[in-house]
């Protein structure tokens, strides 16, 4: 049973909601826009293997959550790009989509990919990852009193990346084997640790603790457009609002929708809530009157008194 699907990280949103507002003559645009590109691919690569799990027959009972963040006492953030959980085991697989050649030196916990021009990238062995998680899934089971074997494996999302002898011996497959994987790991762990009535109770435990976290980037806000923007003019002009309707200044092209993206951009940029003078500031409105149609209209809810009004800006303004 998919017990959580996964959705757009809010480092993505945000990234994509600087690809709009940033200027492209700033000094990190394009420190960004790599770091957007990477996370895209990243997105995909786990979409991928979501999708293998839907083509694979799961007849045992099994709950699966995708992109589940839970944090320990201490405050560390532990991020599980998928969780299987069955009677007889828990799986966590952490998701990588990398082209080239890789090699692991076990001994110093690196990875390195060559790729096909011969650049050499190092970084973070995804095993110290996944074990770390590991480690703290056991705690979580052993405290509830329960006692069932915890397993990890790394999956590639890209066929494109060749994987050296040096990882033979270490849980690494292609999204292609994940269905013969899991296969394995049934016969190899046969004994049924819980109840049907426990694997949900648990299970059930850790999605209440999923607690995602806000992605904050290392920029000025103050740096970024402000306003509804103009998709057709690739995000470089603002739309103002006249007569009902929102027009480009410079195509002259109408388009309502772009408050909304807007409005999910300063959600981003500063919480949920906003004033009518923030409003106005915001998109540019010398009116207040307008800014108080405009934002009835969206019939948002409303906290604070008359002097002190906000509007809550809701998780899903836009499907």
């Amino acid at each position: 049973m998919l017990l959580k699907i996964r959705e757009v990280s809010s480092k993505q949103l945000t990234l994509e909601m600087i690809e709009r507002r940033l200027p492209k003559s700033h000094p990190k645009s394009t420190y960004y826009q790599e770091m957007l590109n990477r996370t895209r691919a990243g997105y995909a690569g786990e979409q991928r293997v979501d999708q293998e799990w839907q083509e694979i027959y799961l007849e045992q009972c099994h709950y699966l959550l995708h992109d589940v963040q839970l944090k320990a006492e201490g405050g560390a953030i532990h991020q599980m790009d998928t969780l299987y959980m069955s009677r007889n085991f828990v799986l966590i697989v952490e998701i990588k989509n990398i082209v080239g050649r890789v090699e692991y030196m076990e001994d110093n916990h690196q990875f390195i990919r060559i790729t096909s021009d011969g650049k050499v990238d190092g970084f973070r062995s995804p095993f110290d990852q996944v074990k770390r998680h590991a480690r703290f899934m056991r705690q979580i089971f052993q405290k509830a009193g329960y006692h069932i074997p915890i397993v990890y494996m790394i999956v590639s999302a890209n066929p494109k990346m060749i994987m050296s002898a040096s990882l033979s011996a270490q849980p690494i497959i292609h999204v292609s084997g994940l269905a013969e994987k899991v296969e394995q790991l049934f016969l190899r762990h046969s004994e049924i640790c819980l109840s049907e009535k426990d694997l949900k109770h648990i299970a059930d435990h850790i999605l209440k603790k999923h607690e995602p976290k806000q992605w904050l980037p290392d920029i000025d806000w103050g740096e970024l457009r402000k306003g509804a923007l103009c998709s057709q003019c690739e995000f470089q002009y603002a739309l103002q609002y006249s007569f009902g309707k929102w027009r480009c200044s410079n195509c002259q092209r109408t388009d309502n929708e772009s408050m909304l993206v807007a409005l999910k951009d300063y959600q981003l940029m500063m919480g949920n809530n906003i004033s009518n003078a923030q409003f106005r500031t915001f998109f540019d409105i010398d009116s207040e009157r307008v800014a108080y149609y405009l934002l009835k209209k969206l019939k948002f809810k409303v906290s604070g008194g008359k002097k002190n009004r906000n509007y809550v800006i809701p998780a899903k303004l836009i499907d």
